[in-house]
């Protein structure tokens, strides 16, 4: 199937469920709530023009960063929160209407309680969604120490700080991308690694994400990957960007600093694939390592990790799936991409599963809060049992 045949079936999907989740809640307002014909009318309008909104931000963020147009973007996807979260607690009370009307009990939902049922169910949207908005801007670092097998007793303490899935763009913009590097640069790190979706889309403004990119701080050097959104904004521009800012980036190769400490890096095979490219060999990677030195593999989305292992790599850093992101999207997430967020072992070999700093679609998070990862590399002599940790902002 060409790469295009398959994105349009992605948004054909997309905005399927999204049309129709609008005439649910359409339908479903009309029927708690007695409009007047010209309310009818006003609703039927504002609930079919909403969702074109984002869509509308995307294509006007190609060619132009201004007030107007952070503002429709800005709107249009915390709408997409508010939706989400209206249409669940809509069909929720639905099923308790149809639940209480199998006992025998109508009161409180009886067709004279409908506004207050609507009301409640939108207050309780609000303060999900308010909630979700101060949760995604709560940046944690977690802290954790792992043994890097084959790292030398004099490399003992090496610092990696992960960065995922910053979705610098229209909403996460240089502000927010200052903030992270200040936090990355206090964590005084040996290496920084960036393990894709650094950018969110193909936006006007791209090229000043390299003004606080380029002030990352570390003593080995700025190592990335590509992750999806990359090719979705255009990676050779991506890649430019963060070349310019002094970042390595790291497409199907390896490369070895002191110590012997070995650093590889793919492409994202989603990615690749979507646009018509051929997706990277992982093992053809693999088959570069030298096995008697330690490794440290970067792959955007949590694969490839049976491979590394029975490979020897000693540690893959992944992101991508922003652990869900959304409740109750969390736990959808872990049918696709079963090694979740977190840290896993398997023999000597170890994976992290970042959160992710950033947000895609709404600037939300609701149970998944944003995180930096702070990994310390112990030599086995000297370390043998991992640790992680939590600290707030």
């Amino acid at each position: 199937m060409p790469w295009w045949a398959s994105w349009a079936i992605f948004f054909i999907i997309i905005f399927s469920f999204y049309g129709s989740g609008h005439y649910y809640l359409y339908t479903w307002l009309n029927r708690l709530i007695s409009f007047s014909p010209r309310q009818r009318f006003l609703l039927k309008i504002t609930l079919a023009s909403l969702p074109l909104f984002f869509p509308l931000a995307r294509f006007l963020a190609r060619y132009d960063f201004n007030f107007f147009t952070y503002s429709i973007a800005l709107f249009s996807s915390l709408w997409i929160g508010f939706f989400f979260y209206f249409l669940l607690l809509a069909l929720l009370r639905d099923f308790l209407a149809v639940f209480f009307m199998l006992l025998k009990q109508k009161y409180f939902f009886s067709p004279r309680m409908g506004r207050s049922q609507v009301a409640l169910v939108i207050g309780a949207v609000l303060v999900i969604n308010g909630w979700a908005f101060y949760e995604a801007r709560q940046i944690s670092v977690t802290r954790i120490e792992i043994p890097l097998w084959g790292l030398p007793k004099e490399l003992d303490g090496l610092k990696v700080v992960q960065i995922s899935d910053g979705h610098f763009g229209m909403i996460n913009g240089q502000k927010k991308l200052t903030e992270i590097v200040k936090m990355a640069n206090d964590l005084f790190p040996d290496i920084v690694v960036i393990t894709g979706d650094l950018v969110d889309e193909s936006i006007a403004h791209m090229e000043e994400m390299a003004i606080p990119l380029a002030q990352l701080q570390a003593r080995w050097g700025v190592f990335a990957v590509t992750g999806n959104h990359e090719f979705y904004a255009g990676v050779a521009r991506a890649v430019a960007i963060m070349q310019k800012a002094q970042v390595n980036v790291l497409r199907n190769e390896r490369r070895i600093l002191p110590g012997g400490l070995q650093i590889l890096g793919i492409d994202d095979p989603t990615g690749t694939k979507r646009l018509g490219n051929s997706v990277p060999e992982v093992t053809d990677l693999f088959a570069t390592l030298a096995p008697d030195q330690p490794s440290i593999f970067l792959c955007h989305q949590p694969i490839y990790f049976e491979e590394a292992a029975a490979h020897g790599i000693g540690l893959q850093l992944s992101g991508h799936t922003h652990g869900g992101q959304l409740f109750p999207i969390i736990l959808i997430s872990r049918l696709f991409y079963p090694l979740t967020p977190g840290l896993h072992h398997q023999g000597k070999s170890y994976l992290y599963v970042s959160r992710g700093v950033g947000t895609w679609g709404p600037p939300l998070r609701l149970g998944s809060p944003p995180e930096l990862v702070l990994v310390k590399l112990r030599s086995p002599a000297i370390f043998s049992a991992p640790h992680q940790d939590n600290l707030a902002k």
